[in-house]
């Protein structure tokens, strides 16, 4: 088959489409990124909000729970009726600048962890610096106050046992 009846009145077309499998194909590949869900100033505590319904037993937890958001207190507004869905609300920190890609999964918090989530949604936070004026050593290594958390973190818990392990030779 000749290439002229191929590409011939096609070939206008093919001048067209090119700019959009392009661009197809870049956004796949990640150059262009998600706009951020939140803008904030460095330790400024964030509240975001999900809807849940904790009479089923699911509420948002973070996933993985060791991510770079501190997790400051958590509540649970629910209307007057019985059974009805609410809002659950989590108070986060981040003690750097950056861009975090928060991750919650709406889970009940007794199912092991290799039962899939019933849900789960992303929440993009970009933190920007609140103190440019200040030398970038004493932003790196002075310690801001942080706000108090009555949630006690992973990184903070006590060991499970506090048994001496002893080493013995045979």
């Amino acid at each position: 088959m000749p290439t002229s009846l191929l590409f011939g009145k096609s070939r206008n077309a093919c001048w067209f489409l090119l700019p959009l499998i392009l661009f197809t194909s870049l956004s796949g590949c990640g150059l262009f990124r998600r706009p951020a869900d939140y803008k904030i100033p460095t330790a400024q505590p964030l509240s975001i909000a999900l809807p849940a319904n904790f009479s089923t037993g699911y509420r948002w937890v973070l996933d993985p729970p060791l991510q770079t958001a501190r997790l400051l207190d958590e509540s649970y507004t629910s209307p007057n009726l019985p059974g009805a869905p609410g809002t659950q609300t989590l108070r986060v920190v981040f003690p750097r600048e950056g861009r975090f890609n928060l991750k919650f999964a709406y889970r009940r918090l007794w199912e092991p962890a290799s039962i899939p989530s019933a849900q789960t949604t992303n929440v993009i936070v970009e933190v920007i610096s609140g103190q440019e004026n200040r030398p970038l050593m004493e932003r790196l290594f002075t310690k801001d106050i942080e706000p108090a958390s009555n949630v006690p973190q992973p990184e903070e818990e006590e060991p499970q046992s506090k048994r001496r392990v002893e080493m013995r030779r045979p």
